[in-house]
């Protein structure tokens, strides 16, 4: 049974547990490729890269924004209000 399988704490494994955040001690996991940067390519702007990174995912963290709703959150401030109902491809043409 499902309630049988203990993961390394002896605690109860449950599915809800999958979707969580992967985190490398207090860090956010997906912050691996900026480190991996400037890991391979050590530079000053690489160094700065990094740092912003961790800030933007500590304040995301901080004020509970995932990292997709954060993303979500910027594209809906940078098109605005107006949202049309059909694509932009299948508006049609001004005439004059």
């Amino acid at each position: 049974m499902a309630d049988e399988r203990y993961n390394i704490f002896r605690s109860t494994v449950h599915w809800r547990y999958a979707m969580g955040k992967p985190y490398l001690a207090f860090f956010d996991a997906r912050l691996i490729f900026f480190v991996a940067l400037f890991l391979f390519h050590i530079r000053w702007w690489t160094l700065v890269v990094l740092v912003l990174a961790i800030a933007v995912f500590t304040v995301a963290n901080q004020l509970n924004y995932s990292l997709e709703s954060l993303w979500r959150l910027f594209r809906s401030r940078l098109v605005g209000q107006r949202r049309p109902a059909v694509p932009y491809t299948r508006l049609r043409r001004m005439v004059e």
